[in-house]
């Protein structure tokens, strides 16, 4: 009988340490980071009745086994407070109080008066710090030669303060990068005039079309008597006259492609005797001629420069003017300098100190005649002309009047800029240009002319580089350039219209202009960064999240703290196979809150609360009966 006082009085015991800890879960609803405590029960060792079943046994009560743990996660709120914080999975954070060391879920941290990272106890965040903060006098500055990379788990954990006063000082710009496509489309709208040392197979029209000038192709130009072309013969015709009879001797005397010819008729020779007279002499010197009544016909080979001191013949220059990529004649081309200056040599010869060949600020060839008298200029085409070229050369081949000039449409050249700014040594942001230059087209190679031009307050500093590409828009060379002590790298491309791999222009640089503390933040990964005036974060620290091989085993100091025991196992990171820490995420401006299911607690209270009263009763009924029974005995 008095076994069932024994089981009515472990009963009160336990059930009331359940009402206990109920209670306790319920009052500490609202309390940051808490882990509900789930009450665990078992039974007291039984007696076995003698001369029974092996299996009828008596019970001796119950008492409470132990406390369990819940680590489910709690709810998360939003706050203002960059420093609350709140872990996204499973994990501690660690504080310190003097030589102990704490791990708690409770993320509420602020800076106190000395910028430390405190809890409401006062307890300091543990944090990996970079010790990247120099102090001279009131001021912090950022040393940003520390490598802050991997700071778990290779710096020691430490308490950090975070002052007010901090500023990253300028960092001299050492490396610049540029990615971007050359785009070199048939048809662009990326284009200025022409420049006298651009390479006639990297001319656009005035529309932005590619001309598409390649090695071999040529046209005929000239200036005096027309010439015509046929199979590189050049044939011009003159009508000669009568020589009038004036007791004088007929005199011919020209110079043709540098054959000196001389002759002399008598006085009122025909024109047919001229015209064949002459004939006969250039046929006699190599040249084909012909006379046919009075008029005479001259064909050479691909040029026909005739310097004539005759008034029966009129000064006559023109040739077949060839695009070579590597000129070796005065007949050949490469740049459109090559070629003024080609035309101008004929118009030397036909119409010497009265034309004026250039190129005006427009991209236009200009023939200019400065002679009182209408002068002639002329454009045949070839078995290998470029019609587009040729169109685009417009009025350049045709009468010129007196003082007028004659000029081409305009002539582009394909050039594309892009912009940046470099760090000087002083923090000043210089504004940086790089443009290029579509340069020459050869058979299996793209030429652009690069240029770099960095402006100082004094001056603009400018290097120029030639970038070639293989036929496929791939870059060959140069991949980087050293200029002003920086070193420009490149990653280029030269596609037709949208690089078909997305590669898109970036200019990035490693210099820092100097920047001033604006406010803290708390990254995804845990690491405290101060973010500048100008832009930039430094990583000033790291927040470690521990773990336990049993989180059921740490032992509750209060103040939602915990500390390790022998059967929570010692505090440790998690690290990937290359020693590298993986952080769980951080969340900062929130809370994690209590993980107390209130209708769960209620419920478990008023469970424990009947329990209780059953085991009251249980003792009182036992009472009675005993009673009873001393009262039979009496």
């Amino acid at each position: 009988m008095t076994t069932s006082f024994y089981n009515g009085v472990s009963g009160l015991i336990s059930f009331q340490s359940g009402i206990d800890i109920w209670g306790d879960n319920i009052a500490n609803i609202n309390t940051i980071g808490y882990k509900a405590s789930i009450p665990e029960f078992a039974t007291i060792f039984s007696n076995t009745l003698q001369n029974a079943s092996p299996t009828s046994d008596i019970g001796l009560g119950t008492y409470l086994h132990s406390s369990a743990k819940d680590m489910s996660i709690g709810s998360l709120v939003k706050t203002d407070n960059t420093f609350d914080l709140a872990i996204g999975d499973e994990g501690w954070f660690a504080v310190k109080n003097g030589d102990k060391t704490f791990y708690t879920r409770n993320g509420t941290f602020k800076r106190d008066a000395e910028g430390f990272l405190v809890n409401d106890n006062g307890e300091y965040l543990l944090v990996a710090n970079a010790n990247n903060l120099i102090q001279k006098d009131d001021i912090y500055y950022v040393n940003q030669n520390v490598d802050t990379t991997n700071l778990l788990p290779n710096k020691e954990l430490s308490p950090i303060s975070l002052p007010e006063n901090v500023i990253l000082p300028a960092v001299a710009t050492k490396n610049v990068e540029l990615q971007a496509n050359l785009n070199d489309d048939r048809t662009i709208s990326t284009t200025k005039p022409a420049t006298k040392d651009i390479d006639i197979s990297a001319l656009y029209d005035k529309n932005g079309n590619d001309l598409q000038v390649r090695n071999n192709q040529s046209f005929v130009f000239g200036f005096g008597n027309n010439v015509t072309y046929n199979s590189g013969n050049l044939t011009s015709t003159f009508c000669m006259e009568n020589d009038q009879l004036d007791g004088k001797e007929v005199n011919i005397d020209f110079i043709l492609n540098g054959t000196q010819i001389n002759l002399t008729l008598p006085d009122g020779s025909t024109k047919e005797e001229i015209a064949k007279t002459i004939a006969d002499e250039l046929n006699s010197k190599g040249f084909i001629a012909k006379a046919d009544n009075g008029k005479l016909s001259i064909t050479t080979q691909n040029k026909f420069v005739l310097q004539s001191n005759t008034p029966l013949m009129e000064s006559t220059a023109a040739a077949k003017l060839t695009y070579k990529t590597e000129p070796t004649n005065p007949f050949e081309f490469s740049t459109l300098n090559d070629l003024i200056n080609e035309i101008q040599t004929l118009a030397n010869v036909a119409y010497p100190n009265k034309v004026e060949v250039s190129l005006d600020n427009k991209g236009r060839i200009v023939v200019t005649n400065n002679s009182l008298n209408t002068l002639n200029s002329y454009i045949q085409t070839t078995e290998n002309s470029n019609d587009l070229f040729i169109s685009n050369l417009g009025r350049v081949g045709n009468e010129i009047y007196p003082q007028t000039s004659n000029k081409s449409y305009t002539f582009n050249q394909n050039t594309q800029e892009f912009g940046g700014y470099v760090i000087d040594q002083n923090g000043n942001k210089l504004p940086t240009t790089i443009s290029f230059t579509k340069e020459k087209v050869l058979n299996n190679q793209i030429i652009w002319k690069g240029e770099i031009t960095i402006q100082t307050p004094n001056e603009a500093l400018k290097t120029t580089k030639d970038f070639t590409f293989n036929s496929d828009g791939y870059l060959i060379s140069p991949t980087s350039i050293s200029f002003n002590n920086i070193n420009f790298s490149f990653d280029l491309t030269s596609f037709s219209k949208i690089d078909p791999f997305g590669i898109n222009y970036s200019f990035t640089q490693d210099g820092v202009e100097e920047g001033y503390l604006k406010n803290y933040e708390v990254l995804d990964n845990g690491k405290i960064v101060g973010i500048f005036s100008n832009s930039k974060q430094v990583t000033l620290a790291q927040i470690p999240v521990f773990h336990f091989q049993n989180d059921q085993g740490l032992a509750n100091v209060g103040g939602n703290n915990f500390i390790q025991t022998d059967n929570s196992g010692k505090a440790f990171l998690y690290l990937n196979e290359n020693g590298e820490y993986l952080s769980p995420k951080i969340l900062s401006h929130t809370l994690e809150t209590s993980n107390v299911n209130f209708a769960q607690a209620m419920t478990e209270l008023i469970v424990t609360q009947k329990a209780f009263q059953a085991s009251a009763k249980t003792v009182t009924t036992s009472d009675q009966m005993i009673q009873r029974a001393i009262d039979m005995k009496r």
